[in-house]
C-alpha cells in the first residue's frame, strides 16, 4: 500500500514541477525584450500577433468569417466552420478563447499540444444571439451586430488574436397571445 502512495506522490510532484517549469518559461519570456504587435485584415475581420521583430513565433489563428443564421423566431446563432492555432518550434499552445461582445462564450486549454484545431461538431448549433429589428445595425435591413474575439496564448509568453463583426438577419420575436373568453 506504501508503494501506491509514494508513487502517487511522486506523479503529483511530477506535475507541480512541469506547472512550475512552464510558468517559469512564460516568466522568462516576458522579461524579454517587448514583443512587437503586427497587425494585418481588412474592414470587417483584423488579425494580430506578437513577434519578436524578426518572425512570428506563434501563427495566426485560423477561423474561417463567421456567419449568423435564423434558428427560430428572434433567436439567431453565430457559427465557425472551425478554430485553429498552431504554436512556434518547441512551444504548446496554452489556451484559446471566443468572446463575443466582451462575454467569453469559449474556452478551449491545450495540454502538451503543439496545435490546436477545434472542428464544426465541437461548435453546434453556435453561439445563441438575439437576432434584432431591421436596422438595427445601422445596416438597412439586417439586424443586429455583434464583435468576435478569438485569442490563443502559447507556453513561450507569445499571443495572438482575429477581431471581426458579423451582422444577423433582421427578426423580431412576436407571441400572440390567444383571446380566452369567459362565460
Amino acid at each position: 500500500m506504501s508503494r501506491k502512495w509514494l508513487s502517487l506522490a511522486m506523479a503529483a510532484l511530477a506535475v507541480i514541477a512541469l506547472a512550475m517549469a512552464a510558468n517559469a518559461l512564460v516568466v522568462h519570456a516576458s522579461k524579454g525584450s517587448s514583443p512587437i504587435v503586427i497587425s494585418e485584415g481588412t474592414d470587417q475581420i483584423r488579425r494580430e500577433i506578437q513577434a519578436d521583430g524578426e518572425s512570428p513565433n506563434i501563427s495566426f489563428i485560423d477561423s474561417p468569417g463567421p456567419t449568423c443564421y435564423r434558428a427560430s423566431v428572434g433567436t439567431c446563432y453565430l457559427q465557425w466552420s472551425n478554430l485553429s492555432v498552431s504554436a512556434s518550434t518547441s512551444q504548446y499552445v496554452i489556451s484559446m478563447t471566443l468572446s463575443i461582445d466582451g462575454r467569453i462564450r469559449a474556452y478551449h486549454a491545450g495540454f502538451f499540444q503543439t496545435s490546436m484545431y477545434i472542428p464544426y461538431d465541437m461548435l453546434t448549433p453556435g453561439f445563441k444571439v438575439a437576432c434584432g429589428g431591421r436596422g438595427a445595425s445601422g445596416v438597412p435591413g439586417l439586424g443586429y451586430s455583434y464583435d468576435y474575439v478569438i485569442r490563443a496564448a502559447e507556453t513561450g509568453g507569445l499571443k495572438a488574436a482575429n477581431y471581426g463583426t458579423v451582422t444577423c438577419p433582421a427578426d423580431v420575436g412576436t407571441v400572440f397571445m390567444p383571446i380566452v373568453l369567459r362565460p
